[in-house]
């Protein structure tokens, strides 16, 4: 017997006619499903590639952990399958390094009594700087000894680094309002330009570098070296010409963030290599390349 709800050219014509008006269609699903969705494919790919980009730097900030790990692996002495170093453990020991570094590590001053120099979105890109170099200091190896000088806690400024960083305040470096020539001797201190005439050719510990915190937009020349000949201390550029040479394409400036020059300090205070150090710590935006017939005095 046939089924009675199976398709059968015998009962179309006892099909009711659909001639006439029709009922609506009433949709029992989700109204997204029905009104179509309202994320454009615009929208969709933006949102993929944000969550690639988050998913990338957490893969980097994990391969550098590792990376730490091992390092520290090795300078214990240990293989990789002899001892595991927990997060606890790695932070005690970049806490111990930096304690050690405000005894005897070289010693970096950043130069904060600019602060009536720049606007308020500048000073908020140097909050960001400060607590980027900070955070380069504690992972190195060999950190050093950093002071923030001219630093006033009424200011705009430090209210803009506790706000930005937590525990700002317990930051593993001397913050005070005393300006750097109240702190140094002038025969100690070395205040780095990018306008100065003479090129840096070493770190000495028994000097003081200073870098000047100054995040400016608008590009005022010769700011921190007129600054410090105003105090009649010793200038410095560091030696970009004598390892670096022009690419095809770039800015071409020799003027770079204080975290920049702060790193490029940092890895030469490590490898005892400017050429190391520049090509590191310069951006590649820049337009400076390595010479190739350099070496390394």
């Amino acid at each position: 017997m046939a089924d009675p709800c199976s398709p059968c050219s015998d009962h179309d014509d006892e099909l009711p006619s659909v001639d006439g008006p029709q009922p609506p269609v009433v949709c029992q699903g989700s109204a997204s499903a029905c009104q179509g969705s309202t994320s454009t494919p615009t929208a969709k790919t933006r949102y993929e590639r944000v969550v690639l980009q988050h998913k990338q730097k957490r893969n980097q900030k994990k391969r550098e952990r590792v990376e730490r790990k091992r390092k520290l692996r090795e300078q214990n002495g240990a293989e990789d399958d002899e001892v595991h170093i927990s997060k606890r453990e790695c932070k005690a020991i970049c806490r111990d390094r930096c304690l050690e570094a405000l005894k005897h590590g070289q010693r970096v001053c950043i130069d904060l009594g600019l602060e009536s120099l720049m606007s308020d979105k500048e000073k908020s890109k140097l909050s960001q700087q400060l607590g980027r170099l900070y955070g380069s200091n504690k992972k190195c190896e060999k950190p050093m000894h950093i002071y923030f000088s001219g630093f006033r806690k009424d200011g705009h400024l430090y209210q803009e680094c506790v706000r930005k960083h937590q525990g700002f305040q317990e930051f593993m470096v001397e913050m005070t309002e005393k300006n750097y020539t109240e702190l140094f001797a002038a025969e100690e201190i070395v205040y780095l330009s990018p306008d100065a005439k003479n090129a840096l050719k070493s770190m000495e510990t028994d000097k003081v570098y200073i870098i000047g915190g100054l995040v400016d937009e608008s590009v005022l020349k010769k700011t921190t070296l007129q600054r410090a000949e105003a105090h009649s201390v010793t200038t410095a550029r560091l030696p970009i010409d004598e390892y670096m040479i022009k690419a095809d394409r770039g800015t071409f400036s020799k003027i770079l963030a204080v975290n920049q020059v702060f790193d490029i300090l940092l890895t030469y205070n490590l490898t005892g290599s400017w050429l190391q150090a520049l090509v590191a710590g310069i951006p590649q935006r820049k337009g400076f390349i390595r010479k190739e017939t350099n070496e390394e005095c």
